[in-house]
C-alpha cells in the first residue's frame, strides 16, 4: 500500500515553500533568474522583459492554479490541452512515489518493465479495432515522428521500397521537433528559419468549414477536401506515398472539427491506395472530445494512432504511438525487420506508472462521457456570445472548444499583429481571473471534471472579458 503520510509530508512541504515565496523581494529575485537563465518556450524576449512579463506559478488543485503571488486561476486550456483529470490526484502521485522506490529507470531498448506491460496492455484494451502494439515515447512531437518513421518502414518492408512521401494538411498541428515540424501545415512555428523542410512531405486542403480554402459551403461542396487527398495521392504517384496524416480534430490551429463524412472518405482512399492512416490524438485522446479517442466519433480506426497529453494529464511526460496488429505484423523477424527507433526515456517505468493511474480515473470515473455532456453544456452557454461583434465562431467537440475572433463578421477579416485586440483581451481575462491564450482564437479545453457552475461562471467571466475590451477600443 502507499505510503500516504510520505506523500502528504513532500506535498506539505512543497506548499509551505511556496506559501513562503510571496515576498516582493523574493518574488523580484525569482524572476530575474528566471529572465537571466530560463530559455521559456515559444515566448519572446520582448514578452519576457515586460514588468509582468514572467508568472511564476507554485499550485494547482482541481480546475485551478495559483501563482507566486498568490493569484488564483481557472485553467481553461488546461494546462496544454492535457490536465484531463485534474490537477492534484494524490492517487497519481502515489503511484509516482511507489514506483520511483521500487525502480525509477532501466533502459527501455532491451528491458520490460511492470508498469511498461500493465500500462500497454491497458492501452490495447481501450483503443478501437486492432489498435494494440503500443511503443511508447517521450511527446506528441516524438508520436507523430515515429508514426511516420514506422509507416515509412512498413511500406518498405511490405515490398514498397519506394513510398516515402508522407501527405498531411494545411492548417495542422503535428509537434516541433524538425519532423513533425515539416508534417505541421500551419504557421504556428515559422518555417522559413529551418526551410529546407524534411523532404517527401505534401500538404493538401484542411477541413475548415469556416474558411474553407475553396471558398465553399458545406454540404454543397461535395467534401472537396476530402477528394483532394486522393488527387494528392495520384499526383504524387500512389507508390510513393507511405501515409496520410492529419488531426482527428485540430486542436492548437483553432479547434476544428471536420464534417461527419470526412475521415470515413479519406480511409477509404488510403485503403484503395494502400496507403496507411495516420490519425493523430494528442490533443483529442483520453476524453477529451467525449469519447476515449475522437476517432470513435467517426467510426473509423486508424493504421497507427499518435497520442501524449492525456495519456498521463500532464503528471509526467509520456507518448505512445500505437499500431494495429496488421501493421506490426511487417516488424516480426530479426534485427532488418525491428522498427529502427527508440529513445533513452521511452517507456520510463515512472512515467508509465503515472499514466496507468491517469488511465484508470479516466475509466472509473468514466471522464469520457463527463466531458460529452459538460461538453454540450458548455457549447451551448457559449453560442450565447455570439451577439458580441468580436466573436465569429464558436464550435468544439465535447471539453474541446474554441471561439474565434474576427474584426469583421461579414467578411471574416481577423486581427493582425498590429492590433491591440488580443493583447488587450488577454490581460482582461488573466485580470478576471481565467489562464489561457488569446491567438486568432480562444482555446477552451478545461480539466474533464469541470462542473456545470464553473462553466457558468466561464462564460460570464468570458462575457464580461469580451464587453470590457470591445468598450476599450470602441469596437462596435
Amino acid at each position: 500500500m502507499p505510503k500516504k503520510s510520505v506523500a502528504k509530508k513532500a506535498q506539505k512541504k512543497l506548499k509551505e515553500m511556496s506559501q513562503k515565496l510571496v515576498s516582493k523581494k523574493e518574488q523580484k529575485a525569482l524572476k530575474k533568474k528566471a529572465k537571466d537563465h530560463l530559455w521559456m518556450h515559444a515566448k519572446s524576449w520582448e514578452d519576457m522583459s515586460k514588468p509582468d512579463g514572467i508568472q511564476i506559478f507554485t499550485e494547482a488543485d482541481g480546475t485551478q492554479i495559483t501563482d507566486i503571488e498568490g493569484n488564483s486561476y481557472f485553467d481553461i486550456m488546461a494546462g496544454l490541452w492535457l490536465v484531463n483529470s485534474g490537477h492534484g490526484r494524490q492517487e497519481i502521485m502515489d503511484a509516482v512515489y511507489e514506483q520511483m522506490k521500487q525502480l525509477s529507470y532501466v533502459s527501455g531498448w532491451s528491458f520490460a518493465t511492470l508498469p511498461a506491460i500493465e500500462l500497454a496492455t491497458k492501452l490495447a484494451e481501450i483503443t478501437p479495432g486492432s489498435l494494440n502494439k503500443i511503443f511508447f515515447v517521450n511527446s506528441g512531437s516524438d508520436a507523430t515522428d515515429a508514426a511516420t518513421r514506422m509507416a515509412k518502414q512498413y511500406q518498405f518492408l511490405a515490398g514498397f521500397e519506394k513510398r516515402y512521401k508522407i501527405i498531411g494538411r494545411r492548417n495542422s498541428y503535428h509537434g516541433s521537433f524538425s519532423g513533425a515540424h515539416s508534417l505541421t501545415g500551419s504557421g504556428f512555428f515559422a518555417r522559413k528559419y529551418f526551410e529546407p523542410m524534411m523532404p517527401g512531405i505534401r500538404h493538401v486542403p484542411h477541413p475548415y468549414c469556416y474558411r474553407c480554402q475553396y471558398e465553399l459551403e458545406y454540404p454543397s461542396c461535395d467534401m472537396l477536401c476530402a477528394k483532394a487527398v486522393e488527387q494528392e495521392i495520384l499526383f504524387e504517384d500512389p507508390e510513393t506515398v507511405a501515409a496520410v496524416i492529419g488531426e482527428t480534430i485540430a486542436g492548437a490551429p483553432g479547434v476544428i472539427p471536420p464534417p461527419p463524412e470526412y475521415w470515413p472518405m479519406v480511409r477509404a482512399i488510403c485503403d484503395k491506395y494502400g496507403v496507411l492512416l495516420i490519425m493523430d490524438e494528442v490533443i483529442c485522446g483520453f476524453g477529451r472530445t467525449g469519447k476515449m479517442f475522437a476517432c470513435e466519433h467517426f467510426d473509423v480506426v486508424p493504421d497507427i494512432m499518435a497520442v501524449a497529453k492525456g495519456l498521463s494529464s500532464g503528471y509526467l511526460p509520456i507518448a505512445a504511438t500505437i499500431a494495429k496488429e496488421e501493421v506490426h505484423d511487417k516488424f516480426k523477424g530479426g534485427w532488418p525487420e525491428t522498427f529502427q527507433h527508440g529513445t533513452t526515456w521511452g517507456a520510463h517505468p515512472v512515467c508509465c506508472a503515472a499514466a496507468l493511474a491517469n488511465v484508470n480515473i479516466i475509466e472509473r470515473e468514466d471522464l469520457p462521457k463527463k466531458a460529452a455532456k459538460m461538453g454540450k453544456y458548455l457549447m451551448n452557454a457559449l453560442k450565447q456570445l455570439e451577439s458580441h461583434p468580436t466573436v465569429g465562431d464558436v464550435r468544439g467537440k465535447g471539453l474541446l472548444a474554441a471561439i474565434e475572433l474576427v474584426k469583421d463578421k461579414k467578411t471574416k477579416e481577423g486581427f493582425g499583429p498590429d492590433d491591440k485586440f488580443n493583447d488587450v483581451l488577454n490581460q482582461n481575462f488573466a485580470d478576471l481571473g481565467l489562464l489561457t491564450r488569446v491567438r486568432n482564437y480562444i482555446a477552451i479545453c478545461p480539466p474533464l471534471i469541470v462542473t456545470k457552475k464553473e462553466i457558468d461562471e466561464l462564460v460570464q467571466t468570458l462575457d464580461k472579458a469580451f464587453t470590457k475590451t470591445e468598450k476599450k477600443l470602441r469596437i462596435k
